[in-house]
């Protein structure tokens, strides 16, 4: 058994790329392992902000022997009348070289056919790795890239050495410009002199020595500790996430952490600025409520003084520009900012920012929860911020929202106002937090409907690829947080609401359409099989958040088996209606068979009982109740023959099994429901 170390030393990566570059290397380079048949035990991906590569224990040194079949000439012309060989079959095992032991007879679709079986030795384990680490490399994605020699190579960043070391023996191929071999580079902040590698197994020993900590899930612990250590007796509560840690691990090589402070009057700004400024100065940790902060860096420990003046002299200067816009911002006023909206296009053809929020003050009255007087002061302020010097200034556009939520607390002193301006933006992404409240989550929804409506109206309708407004994401935004904070609107109330304030009109059916595939992404994220979804949204009212508990309550009741045996039934109702005319109501007096008079007042006691548990929103009730009629309904279309002969008793058993379905109906479409082992 052998070992393997490829690494690909680079100028430093952006952060975002690095960890999926190195996962992408890691399961290209185990694919062409397993492709060629050479058995390994086991490998670890290796990354820093200067390099990524894969170390692969246990090698085998040559592939694994191959058995393959040659098929040859049909059985009859390869055999005489007495199964000796014919000129045929010789001449064909002289051109393969095949011994007569090799030989063996297949059945195939076109009859028998001789076929040889030859053993084929595996090739090195070096001769493979030598013509594939190449092409893996080249085959790694990227979403920008660039050239930087004559090579004419396309990466993130320029490469500057490669180390391809197979147990003792360097790979010597070469990519872009550079031919890989067995010397790595060090931290920089410790020499420049090159790190002679003998085996594989030494790397991470050696590189260590170096000032380099190859290993991400090592050096992710090693910055837990050193900001623990940085962090002393310091009162302070460290404020970071494990996507901040991610980015840290991404941009160090040898961790170190120190402490440093920004003066005492810049606690006056917001919370979200000061972590702001941290954050864009280089992930930077803020002890809260203190002024003192944590930088992680790469480095050795005798720079810790010059990091620390250097960092505390960026914050300082950041944070001077974030007090400066802050107070201007306070001493203009909410009310000028929302009155300067009125100069800045929001859509070609659709207005101002302020007609858009104007717009969106009347709309909010169609929800029926929370503050309206504070919900509609603050749809009509919510855009105001974003002609504020704070957030106008390019490190600070994220805080669009949450600034004006800052600035209607000064200026209109009223915390619902300032909540749901702050809030109204959220969720910015799948997996972001929602509103958390009232009025937060309606000027949510009323926003992004506000979007999709308008891209929608200006023509910048998502298509493929092509979605430059974000639509989708608004349209998803608008499901996830009426489904989650369980707004029972109409989504289809609302559209016809909008519209009325733009005074235009769209296609019918077009918002349907995009909204049932939001939904249908959504519930599916959620959870939900893909044909509850369907049947659910085929009587689909426009009420999201009611879908999505239609949903939920289907997949708990769908295990039961008297549920399959309901929904064979109803996939037998939908198919006996297919294709029959309007029936009209059905006419008591012509109920012939005790089944049928039965079925009819079953439906009509559990017709009265479902409206009255739709309503309370008892869909587990609902679905006990539907259940229950399964025995009457099989006994029906076991005793009764409803496309009989005579036309007004057929007419009026289907007028039945219309009355029967359309209660159903009030719930979902169980026929959409696919039961196991049916062919779809």
């Amino acid at each position: 058994m052998i070992d393997f170390l490829i690494e690909i030393g680079h100028e430093e990566f952006p952060p975002s790329f690095l960890r999926r570059t190195a996962d992408d290397l890691t399961y290209r380079l185990e694919e062409v392992l397993k492709r060629n048949r050479i058995f390994y035990r086991s490998v670890r991906t290796i990354y820093t902000s200067r390099r990524f590569g894969v170390i692969v224990l246990g090698l085998t040194r040559k592939q694994k022997p191959q058995v393959i079949e040659i098929q040859g000439p049909p059985k009859k012309i390869a055999f005489d009348e007495k199964n000796k060989p014919t000129e045929k079959l010789q001449g064909f095992m002289k051109t393969h070289d095949l011994k007569r032991t090799e030989i063996v007879v297949r059945k195939t679709k076109k009859g028998e056919y001789v076929c040889g079986r030859k053993e084929v030795a595996g090739g090195l384990t070096e001769d493979v790795l030598y013509e594939e680490i190449p092409r893996i490399i080249q085959s790694l994605e990227f979403p920008k890239t660039m050239r930087w020699n004559a090579s004419g190579t396309r990466f993130p960043r320029p490469v500057r050495w490669i180390v391809a070391l197979l147990d003792r023996r360097p790979i010597r191929f070469k990519y872009a410009g550079i031919t890989a071999d067995r010397y790595s580079m060090p931290n920089f902040h410790f020499s420049y002199k090159p790190i002679r590698l003998e085996k594989p197994r030494e790397y991470m020993n050696f590189l260590r020595h170096g000032g380099v900590v190859v290993d991400p899930n090592e050096r992710r612990k090693l910055i837990l500790k050193r900001i623990k250590q940085a962090i002393g007796k310091v009162p302070g509560k460290p404020l970071y996430t494990d996507a901040m840690i991610d980015e840290l691990n991404c941009m160090t090589e040898y961790p170190e952490a120190v402490t440093g402070e920004f003066d005492q009057k810049y606690l006056d700004l917001p919370e979200e600025v000061i972590v702001t400024v941290l954050k864009t100065q280089g992930d930077l940790i803020w002890l809260k409520p203190t002024n003192k902060f944590v930088c992680v860096f790469s480095a050795k420990k005798k720079a810790l003084q010059n990091v620390k003046k250097g960092y505390t002299r960026v914050v300082e200067a950041k944070l001077y520009d974030a007090h400066f816009y802050y107070q201007n911002d306070l001493a203009q006023g909410l009310e000028k900012m929302n009155e300067q909206t009125k100069g800045m296009m929001w859509l070609k053809g659709l207005g101002s920012l302020y007609d858009k929020a104007f717009r969106m003050s009347k709309f909010v009255s169609v929800f029926p929860d929370g503050d309206q007087a504070a919900l509609k002061k603050a749809a009509l302020y919510c855009k105001a911020d974003l002609l504020s010097q704070m957030v106008r200034e390019k490190d600070f556009t994220s805080l669009q929202g949450i600034m004006g939520g800052h600035y209607a607390a000064v200026s209109l002193k009223d915390e619902k106002i300032a909540a749901a301006i702050k809030e109204h933006y959220l969720p910015n992404y799948v997996g972001d937090a929602l509103p958390r409240t009232q009025e937060g989550a309606a000027l949510s929804v009323a926003d992004k409907l506000d979007n999709v409506i308008g891209a929608f109206l200006s023509g910048n309708r998502p298509s493929g690829s092509y979605d430059p407004l974000a639509v989708r994401r608004n349209g998803y935004g608008v499901v996830q947080v009426m489904a989650e904070n369980g707004i029972h609107v109409s989504l289809f109330t609302m559209i016809e609401r909008l519209l009325g304030l733009y005074g235009k009109k769209l296609e019918d059916g077009v918002m349907k359409d995009f909204f049932s595939e939001r939904m249908t992404r959504y519930l599916a994220d959620a959870g939900s099989r893909y044909d509850e979804i369907k049947a659910v949204l085929a009587t689909w009212q426009g009420d999201i958040a009611d879908a999505r508990h239609r949903c939920q309550a289907l997949a708990k009741f769908r295990d039961k088996t008297e549920f399959n045996k309901l929904v064979i039934g109803q996939k037998r109702v939908r198919n006996i209606l297919k294709g029959s005319k309007e029936t009209g109501a059905v006419q008591t007096g012509l109920l012939k068979s005790p089944a049928e008079r039965k079925l009819y007042r079953t439906g009509t006691r559990a017709l009265t009982q479902l409206e009255v548990l739709l309503k309370q929103k008892k869909y587990g009730e609902v679905l006990e109740l539907l259940l229950s009629m399964r025995e009457v309904i099989d006994t029906f279309f076991d005793d009764v023959m409803v496309m009989c002969d005579d036309a007004a008793l057929r007419k009026n058993r289907l007028a039945l099994v219309r009355y029967i379905n359309d209660i159903f109906i009030q719930y979902a479409d169980f026929s959409e429901i696919v039961i196991e082992g049916e062919k779809s």
